[in-house]
């Protein structure tokens, strides 16, 4: 895959997904309203289980030097579009 392609993606998950879901969290977050939002919670918990999951994945798989947990790090940082095409670059961006 193409580094500007990942690179792309990892700068639209950190600078336009992560500042939205921080905008929220800070500015509009009711944790009453979120519970009673049965779609946000079940992405939620859909985007942290398949962080789990892919993270479980690179441990058994890995695919460069920087371990799985790195994947998990990245995520709580930003967002799962941020972390996986960084982390994916993390891990390839010697080979040629």
């Amino acid at each position: 895959m193409s580094k500007k392609i990942l690179f792309l993606f990892a700068a639209t998950g950190l600078l336009v997904v992560n500042n939205l879901f921080l905008y929220w969290q800070f500015f509009e977050f009711d944790f009453a309203v979120f519970l009673s939002n049965t779609i946000g919670v079940a992405l939620f918990i859909e985007a942290f289980m398949l962080m789990l999951l892919l993270a479980y994945y690179f441990k058994h798989h890995p695919i460069g030097k920087y371990k799985w947990y790195w994947l998990i790090i990245l995520s709580l940082l930003g967002s799962l579009l941020f972390a996986l095409p960084f982390y994916y670059w993390l891990n390839t961006k010697d080979k040629k």
